[in-house]
């Protein structure tokens, strides 16, 4: 039964009629002609294709060194932030007190030597 089966498989898949066609030699020309024209345009097409894929992989490594820069950059920025809240806190730390005041001092010293002068004019 399994040989029946096979014999009628393969008798429907090769038993067909096969057609002839006939060209005229101008057609078999238009045909080649065709055929190499599409050839041409293929191998075009493959080499367009490789370019693309060479122009991707560039913008793609372009891409990725932008973000690495963009990294880069908020880091910087976020260290130059740290560096001006540190700036300020200095400026806290060593802005002199009421006390330091340098026009106070004048003050003080101007008020001494004119006491000091009085009282040694008074003196004779």
């Amino acid at each position: 039964m399994k040989y029946f089966i096979y014999i009628l498989f393969f008798g429907l898949l090769f038993g067909q009629d096969s057609k002839t066609y006939t060209f005229s030699e101008e057609e078999v020309l238009g045909f080649t002609n065709k055929i190499k024209e599409l050839e041409l345009k293929d191998s075009l097409n493959v080499s367009l294709v490789l370019d693309l894929e060479k122009q991707i992989q560039l913008l793609e490594d372009n891409s990725k060194s932008d973000s690495l820069i963009i990294d880069f950059r908020t880091q910087q920025l976020q260290l130059q932030k740290e560096t001006i809240n540190l700036y300020k806190e200095k400026v806290k730390v060593v802005k002199p007190k009421w006390h330091e005041n340098k026009w106070l001092w004048f003050v003080y010293g101007v008020a001494a030597t004119s006491v000091s002068v009085k009282l040694a004019g008074e003196l004779n």
